[in-house]
């Protein structure tokens, strides 16, 4: 942490929960609070958010393409005929 008044090092979590409170919590009522927590984690997680560090696709569509990536890979893999 640096020194008190120096309002540049929670700048990226007052972005991501500001980001939060617009686009997905704004205006909703909630019964329980799981619920909100809930709402939140899909949010962060699973929808469609873009993520710049993930070249602006969403973290679900980034885990598909490694998962077939990774598909492929393992593919290939078992097709190769093994020379010894």
């Amino acid at each position: 942490m640096s020194r008190k008044g120096n309002c540049w090092d929670n700048a990226c979590s007052e972005t991501l929960f500001g980001s939060l409170k617009v686009e997905r919590l704004h205006g909703q009522r909630f019964e329980t609070r799981r619920q909100a927590k809930d709402e939140a984690i899909a949010w962060l997680l699973y929808r469609t958010r873009l993520h710049s560090t993930l070249a602006y696709v969403s973290p679900m569509q980034r885990i598909l393409r490694e998962l077939a990536q990774a598909l492929e890979r393992v593919a290939q893999e078992a097709y190769r005929p093994h020379v010894k």
